[in-house]
């Protein structure tokens, strides 16, 4: 199939249009394409444009169309457009767990704090009053090549 120079420049123009003016779509566009009587003249233009002068440019039209026009439905059931909730999964024939001793206790009488050990605790260091001594000297050489 031999494309002419007038096909080949419409369906790079058309290329153009959908890369850069569908995602939004130019608002004068969108203005003129949200009424019904837009919609007819668009359609009977690429109509037009497919059975009389070229229909790869009419199918590059109608990919542009449909890009344009952000109102396209698929009339859905309502159901069918929620998703669907997922179920956990459940295992059958496994016991539950036993809980025994202290958790048991705990859990019986709704305290689930653990218990605390009287006097100081051992994790924090006691407050002292002294400096802390430098990690470091403060009398540093530095040593640099010359260049």
């Amino acid at each position: 199939m031999i494309l002419s120079q007038t096909e080949l420049v419409s369906i790079g123009l058309i290329i153009v249009y959908i890369a850069f003016a569908t995602n939004p779509v130019v608002t004068h566009i969108k203005d003129f394409l949200s009424s019904s009587v837009g919609k007819i003249v668009a359609l009977l233009a690429i109509l037009y444009v497919a059975v009389y002068k070229s229909l790869i440019v009419g199918v590059f039209l109608g990919i542009a169309f449909i890009m344009t026009v952000t109102s396209v439905t698929e009339y859905m059931d309502a159901k069918e457009q929620k998703p669907e909730e997922k179920k956990q999964p459940t295992a059958s024939g496994i016991p539950a767990p036993a809980v025994s001793g202290m958790l048991k206790s705990l859990l019986k009488k709704g305290d689930v704090r653990l218990p605390q050990k009287a006097g100081k605790s051992e994790t924090t260091p006691p407050i002292t009053t002294e400096k802390p001594k430098p990690l470091l000297s403060t009398k540093t050489t530095e040593h640099f090549a010359s260049f």
